[in-house]
């Protein structure tokens, strides 16, 4: 307990975002999906880990400096804290993912999605949060070899360092494979665990915009690596990875904003079919919406 609480401690940060994380998972798919996905996507990621550091796959070989040793935990060679980051970057990559397909409602800031079960397990929105998943890593990686310059510390280093500002490319081909297994592994649990019509434990129907807190974790992380890179000084990183956010922004701003992304009566329906304990929060978002009514 005392190693724990001081791997909080050195890693504030990361424990803010994974508490982001049970709140949005929790509120949208329920306690039992959210803690069974976190344990199957720490594995993975920790195994994917320590298959890099011995061998080179699927990240590339790098290797750990053990300058932390006994301030935080380390499994099986590993930073705990390096492997449990998989867990929410691949949820908010998928609930990134499911936003921009999804048909929606809004009643002020209250923002409904009309997802349905068929949409959360598609392969088109499994293929967009692989995708999602590795822009993150184009700021976020860049921002972690430079760790010496901020309060990450001079965690590991590259054997050899990468084209990308120091990341080798199989880095991003590894961040793929990683949200390829994990978003895949979240798709299954929410299916078996959530195939009833009754209300998951956990979700909180009434809760206002809830499908928009994964979404914002998605954000909150790419704005931190970006933030960062411009403090330590790395502005060139820094404004690359402005430039590749910022064409993401725009075309999420623009299917956000097309008419055809708003829900109309029988995207309704078919999202109540789904999830009846929605029933009456989407009536009454759609019946305050002048989007819903117009479609």
């Amino acid at each position: 307990m005392t190693l724990l609480l001081a791997t909080i401690a050195l890693r504030p940060y990361v424990f803010v975002f994974l508490l982001a994380f049970i709140l949005a998972s929790t509120v949208n798919f329920g306690w039992k999906t959210t803690l069974v996905f976190a344990g199957a996507a720490w594995i993975v990621a920790l195994l994917c880990e320590w298959s890099s550091i011995h061998n080179g796959f699927p990240f590339g070989l790098y290797h750990y400096h053990h300058t932390t040793y006994g301030r935080e935990i380390w499994v099986l060679g590993v930073p705990l804290f390096d492997s449990l980051s998989f867990v929410f970057l691949s949820f908010a990559s998928y609930s990134m993912a499911l936003l921009l397909t999804a048909p929606f409602v809004r009643a002020g800031i209250d923002w409904r999605l009309a997802e349905t079960r068929e949409l959360r397990r598609s392969l088109h929105v499994w293929g967009l949060a692989v995708l999602l998943m590795v822009m993150v890593d184009l700021a976020a990686d860049p921002l972690s070899v430079r760790g010496a310059q901020w309060f990450l510390g001079n965690l590991f280093w590259y054997d050899p360092p990468g084209p990308y500002f120091g990341v080798p490319i199989s880095n991003f081909l590894g961040w793929g494979f990683v949200a390829a297994i994990n978003v895949a592994i979240f798709q299954q649990v929410d299916l078996v665990l959530n195939r009833g019509k009754g209300r998951p434990w956990g979700v909180i129907a009434r809760w206002p915009s809830r499908s928009l807190l994964g979404p914002l974790l998605y954000v909150g992380m790419i704005c931190f690596a970006v933030v960062m890179l411009f403090l330590i000084g790395a502005t060139n990183v820094a404004w690359a990875s402005v430039f590749v956010y910022l064409p993401l922004a725009a075309l999420g701003g623009s299917i956000l904003m097309r008419p055809s992304s708003r829900a109309d009566g029988a995207a309704i329906a078919a999202h109540v079919r789904d999830f009846p304990y929605d029933a009456n929060f989407t009536d009454e978002s759609a019946s305050k919406s002048p989007w819903a009514r117009r479609a």
